[in-house]
């Protein structure tokens, strides 16, 4: 071979070696990342091994990668003292995806760059990875390295947004499992039994909206003749809402104990629930005390529903009170009521989402229906059958609407 072909031959050999050492390195790195990715690496492991192999091993000079997470937002950048704090990065990038080449962009935070890589995973858009500082690159090598800067992108934010998806579900898990231990919680509220027999029958249904509610009835037998019914609704709804039933519940068993009034009772429940609460959610509540000796109901309504006193289709509604429990640090007012309970008078207490119930013409069910619903039910004497009857004409009254809150229900017959 003359020494002309020889010299003629040298530069191609080279350019050949250093391709394939190009690719060993690339191919390297994609082992490395590959392996970070079956690591579970978290996602701040993976922008860091990103980072790694972008600014020391490929020698990218300016790199910023936006990702997609309910909001546009920047997860890397290095290479550049460019901010996006103070970008609209939902509107501007919005309109990256019709470029073809960044040079047409007048924005001076896109000429940072001289690439852009969209990441798609099936055919969603999930990030952008904007590249700059390979000007001085060959052609060749330079559309080569953003190949595989576009690849190994690919795989880094699928990895993220993976990693998002599985952070996701465990904390979903979490939800599930506090949910179900509020709601075993809350089940522990309710008597376990109510009373059924000569004297007076009570039956309660409970319908929660959701896996945990606010809603709370209870009855407690004090003595032979006497016993304590009442029912409770607090503001707001899930754990919060169930927390704050389980602390009244208790501190209702407590403080019975100790006092025969129902307005000191009141009174001292207002303040263990502001306390509590802090003024930023109250309870609505309604307790009643009654002797089957003398066939007197004693009676404290704080800012509930009126329970409906129902004999011969005449109707007395209960509302001699106070205020909802919480909302006042001191209650303003205490005003206790009593009533005589004739023979076969029946007692229906309820919390506002039966009430509350509305149908596809966005028609609440009402007081004025409930009413009408129990007087037209007078001589049906078992409670259960007469619940079983007002859930069955909530159901067709409300149509296709959902219910809204939870639903309870307390009634008493006084035989």
């Amino acid at each position: 071979m003359s020494e002309e072909k020889k010299v003629a031959s040298q530069p191609v050999s080279h350019d050949i070696h250093e391709e394939l050492q190009a690719k060993k390195l690339q191919l390297h790195w994609l082992l490395q990342i590959t392996k970070a990715i079956n690591y579970n690496f978290t996602t701040k492991q993976l922008l860091d091994v990103y980072e790694h192999v972008l600014h020391s091993q490929l020698k990218v000079e300016k790199f910023a990668l936006l990702i997609h997470e309910h909001q546009w937002k920047c997860s890397l950048m290095y290479g550049t003292d460019k901010s996006f704090k103070d970008i609209d990065l939902t509107k501007i990038l919005g309109e990256l995806n019709k470029l073809q080449k960044l040079e047409t962009e007048q924005d001076l935070w896109v000429k940072t760059f001289d690439s852009i890589l969209p990441v798609y995973h099936k055919d969603q858009l999930l990030a952008y990875a904007l590249v700059g500082g390979l000007n001085g690159s060959v052609i060749k090598m330079r559309n080569e390295l953003l190949a595989f800067i576009h690849t190994i992108s690919n795989l880094i934010v699928v990895a993220i947004e993976n990693n998002h998806i599985a952070n996701e579900r465990i904390r979903q898990a979490g939800i599930r499992k506090e949910l179900e231990l509020a709601a075993q919680m809350q089940s522990m509220l309710f008597p376990v039994k109510l009373p059924r027999g000569n004297a007076y029958e009570i039956h309660a249904t409970y319908l929660p909206h959701q896996e945990v509610g606010g809603d709370y009835y209870d009855f407690i037998q004090l003595n032979e003749h006497e016993f304590i019914f009442c029912m409770a609704d607090v503001s707001g709804k899930g754990i919060p809402a169930a927390l704050l039933m389980s602390n009244f519940q208790a501190n209702l068993h407590a403080l019975i104990k100790h006092t025969d009034s129902l307005s000191e009772l009141v009174r001292s429940l207002n303040d263990k629930v502001y306390q509590s609460a802090k003024g930023e959610k109250f309870i609505t509540f309604f307790i009643g005390r009654y002797n089957s000796a003398t066939r007197e109901l004693h009676y404290v309504n704080a800012g509930h529903n009126p329970p409906f006193l129902i004999h011969d289709k005449v109707v007395y509604m209960l509302n001699e009170g106070s205020t909802g429990l919480g909302m006042f640090e001191q209650l303003p007012f205490v005003n206790p009521g009593k009533v005589f309970i004739p023979a076969n008078a029946v007692l229906h207490c309820y919390t506002d989402g039966v009430t509350d119930v509305e149908n596809d013409d966005e028609k609440e069910y009402g007081m004025d229906r409930l009413r009408e619903f129990f007087t037209g039910r007078t001589t049906l004497h078992d409670m259960e059958e007469l619940h079983r009857q007002l859930v069955a004409a909530l159901s067709a009254f409300r149509q296709s609407r959902n219910y809204t809150d939870d639903i309870t229900l307390l009634s008493c017959l006084f035989r």
